[in-house]
């Protein structure tokens, strides 16, 4: 058999001459050749060789340094200083940049060979409604004036207008303001508005000449009562960035008395945070990586919060990444690290540690009267699991007392090409929010007998009946859509109890043979 012959590409480019030493060559020839129209390699090492400079490089002088008593000693100048790195350290969200030159567009952009990228990113929700957190005052025209319309291009142009309107931003009125956040956290970027443009609409920017305006940030925002961070809490704002938004700032430790006059009438800092009178807070949306730990800390500096969305937050938890993770006792016996594993929720019917973070959440925010958990069916069990004596839950015989609505939304939109496992979770997630109605009217009847202070708390719910005009063809799957639509009209899983255990959604309606097909919510 013939052997294989390869025939070798060299990549090093052919040497040129210098265009002083072609000179005379090129002139000679030129006459030959006119005739001949130039290839393109011709153009490219024409090209290269005019590139090459006739100019020598400048030679690189080096400065010798010297101590500096001799330095003064011998009357020699200064030693100049190093050249000043103009490289940013924070981006613009105030984020800490890493060391190092900056990363290609590619690492940026991922990878097009990783599965999740692009499931993260279709997976990434935004709230599809302004007023998705009450508090805005009620529109007559309802989002068709030239304001609103202003607005939603000022969200959609966020990153223009973060840049070069940021002098100008906190000069509007506080009611545009707090409708301009909503804005961005509906027609914005993913990433939400970022601290820096938060900082842009609440705080003015200091003067050219460093000094400080003459008042207090908070008296420019006094009438400034409601945050919508949709979309940016975790992602491009930070509950420590947010913490120094609210919080009063600490008084310094080292003034001079000496300096100190009677005759300044200034302030040396400010007495009010930026945002003084903050009521109502939306942090639904939030990065794959949101912290309860982090929301309880937070939630400590707020305790005046009346209204509170936390919607699509995952199950809470102390310790999420170590659902399987475990340790290794003296005896080798190993013992589970976290509070929650795989089957806490599932098999073993345990919500301990989600209804001990609920409590603990309940302790800092004693005074809510509104609650959205939409899209949190997952974990909506926690709010009425009553477990051993020994175990901490949500009491609400003692613990927001003060509550009037609790917003339980599935947060699903079902439409004619809606999969049956959609439908499901909306069966679901419709009777989870009933069941917990239940379970609220039991503490009710419970406080009235101990002799407590009753309430009433509104369970707003998803309204199925707007979709009874769905799925009315003649095929298998759209009667199965149908018939378990139809199964909310049945309040067979309510009574005395009931919301205490677990439940199926059973029984669905299948043709094959009149059997009854039994499904639970996590076969869904």
């Amino acid at each position: 058999m013939p052997k294989k012959r390869f025939t070798s590409q060299y990549s090093k480019p052919p040497s040129t001459v210098h265009p002083s030493l072609n000179s005379t060559a090129t002139s000679s020839s030129s006459s030959n050749h006119n005739d001949v129209h130039p290839t393109v390699n011709d153009l490219i090492s024409s090209l290269r060789r005019s590139s090459i400079s006739s100019k020598p490089a400048a030679a690189t002088v080096t400065t010798p340094t010297l101590p500096p008593q001799i330095r003064h000693l011998l009357s020699q100048p200064e030693t100049p200083l190093p050249r000043a790195r103009n490289r940013r350290r924070f981006d613009a969200n105030g984020r800490r940049i890493p060391p190092g030159p900056a990363p290609p567009r590619s690492w940026l952009e991922g990878s097009r060979y990783d599965p999740l990228a692009g499931r993260r990113s279709e997976e990434k929700m935004l709230p599809m409604d302004v007023r998705h957190l009450p508090g805005l005052p009620a529109e007559e025209r309802k989002g068709r004036s030239l304001q609103d319309t202003c607005l939603r291009e000022m969200a959609r142009q966020w990153e223009f207008v973060r840049e070069y309107e940021r002098n100008n931003l906190a000069d509007l009125p506080s009611g545009l303001r707090m409708k301009l956040l909503s804005c961005i956290a509906v027609y914005g970027p993913d990433e939400g508005v970022g601290f820096e443009g938060l900082k842009n609409i609440l705080i003015l920017p200091p003067l050219e000449d460093g000094e400080k305006p003459d008042f207090e940030p908070g008296e420019r925002n006094d009438k400034i009562f409601r945050i919508d961070l949709s979309g940016a809490i975790g992602t491009s704002v930070s509950f420590k960035q947010l913490i120094e938004l609210i919080q009063k700032p600490a008084s310094p430790t080292d003034i001079n008395l000496q300096e100190l006059s009677w005759d300044d009438t200034s302030l040396p800092q400010s007495l009010s945070p930026p945002i003084p009178n903050l009521t109502h807070l939306s942090l639904s949306h939030p990065a794959f990586s949101i912290s309860w730990p982090r929301l309880l800390s937070f939630a400590k500096h707020v305790p005046t919060l009346t209204h509170l969305s936390l919607a699509f937050w995952p199950v809470p938890s102390l310790t999420p990444n170590s659902r399987t993770a475990v340790i290794q006792s003296a005896h080798g016996q190993e013992i589970q690290y976290g509070g929650t594993n795989l089957y806490s929720h599932s098999l073993d019917d345990d919500f301990a540690e989600a209804a001990d973070v609920l409590r603990r959440l309940a302790d800092r925010l004693h005074g809510l009267e509104y609650l959205d958990v939409t899209g949190c069916t997952h974990w909506l069990r926690a709010l009425r699991w009553m477990g051993s004596s020994t175990e901490r839950y949500v009491d609400w015989g003692n613990q927001w007392t003060k509550l009037r609505v609790l917003k339980a939304h599935s947060g699903i939109e079902l439409t004619e090409q809606s999969e049956f496992c959609d439908v499901a979770r909306f069966v679901m997630a419709h009777r989870e929010a009933t069941i917990t109605e239940e379970m609220l009217r039991w503490w009710m009847r419970r406080n009235k007998i101990l002799g407590r202070p009753v309430s009433w708390i509104d369970v707003q719910k998803d309204d199925w009946e707007v979709y009874k005009h769905l799925w009315h063809g003649g095929g298998k799957e759209d009667e199965r859509k149908r018939n378990a639509l139809e199964s909310l009209g049945n309040k067979d899983f309510k009574g005395e109890n009931l919301w205490s255990r677990p439940f199926v959604l059973d029984p669905l309606a299948s043709q094959d043979d009149g059997a009854v097909e039994r499904m639970s919510f996590w076969d869904q």
